[in-house]
């Protein structure tokens, strides 16, 4: 029994950077199409900032179309020194969006899968509407420590709920809270809607699986080891508490609704 639409874990890539000669796997990045037309999109790339700043070129692992082949391919992040990606403007909001040259897809045979941001995301007020609340099942796809297949492109799915969405959550913090253990790679892992298809009499619940975000951090645990004879402290130890940060899809929307503006 399918939960998740194949085409989600498809339009997942792992995001790769050059360390020592070798491309190291550092992070998760997914596509989506703004659609134009009933037959016209534009395709993009979203990750985080964190997961692209600092770099020249990236490197995307892909299947090819009409094959069981697998493909790394080299992404220019820049062209003659200006940015080819655009940045959320808030230095809180973790996001960045690139956009996708058809003949990119077309050049390197991407077995192209992706989210429709009409058909197949809502966003925070919208899914609160649908009955997403506190305990409501999600799963975040990617690629958490670089555990990248090699014969395979399919991410690492990890099943979690909703632990804070309320709009007093997003207006502070920019993010609604998961319980779902993320680690370095996770960073950019689009987060998905489990379908309910029970609920409490008189409530309702979303039957459809959308996409509701993206992971950007998680909120640390850090412990203090201290000096008995001194007072001091010697040592912070600093462990993953298990609370996901994402940023919501219309934080994805507005830096795609006002990408040649910025």
């Amino acid at each position: 029994m399918a939960i998740i639409p194949r085409f989600y874990m498809n339009a997942v890539v792992s995001i790769g950077v050059m360390k020592e000669k070798e491309v190291k796997w550092v992070g998760t990045g997914f596509f989506v199409l703004k659609p134009l037309t009933s037959n016209q999109a534009i395709p993009f790339m979203v990750t985080n900032k964190h997961v692209i700043l600092g770099f020249n070129e990236i490197f995307l692992r892909f299947r090819i179309k009409d094959s069981d082949e697998l493909k790394i391919e080299k992404m220019a992040l820049y062209n003659e020194g200006i940015p080819l990606f655009k940045l959320h403007p808030s230095k809180d909001v973790d996001i960045a969006v690139i956009a996708l040259n058809g003949s990119y897809i077309e050049m390197n045979r991407i077995d192209f899968n992706a989210f429709d941001l009409i058909k197949n995301a809502l966003n925070s007020k919208r899914l609160m509407e649908n009955g997403v609340e506190e305990g409501s099942l999600i799963y975040m796809l990617g690629y958490p420590m670089g555990l990248v297949n090699e014969k395979s492109q399919l991410p690492i799915c990890r099943l979690g709920c909703i632990a804070r969405i309320s709009e007093t959550q997003i207006n502070e913090d920019m993010s609604i809270l998961a319980d779902i253990q993320n680690f370095p790679g996770n960073s950019g892992s689009p987060v998905v809607t489990r379908p309910e298809i029970i609920s409490i009499e008189g409530t309702i619940s979303l039957n459809q699986s959308v996409l509701i975000g993206i992971v950007h951090s998680y909120y640390p645990y850090q412990e203090e080891l201290v000096n008995k004879q001194t007072g001091r402290t010697v040592e912070i130890r600093s462990e993953n508490s298990g609370i996901a940060r994402i940023h919501p899809v219309e934080y994805i929307q507005e830096i795609i609704d006002n990408y040649d503006n910025l």
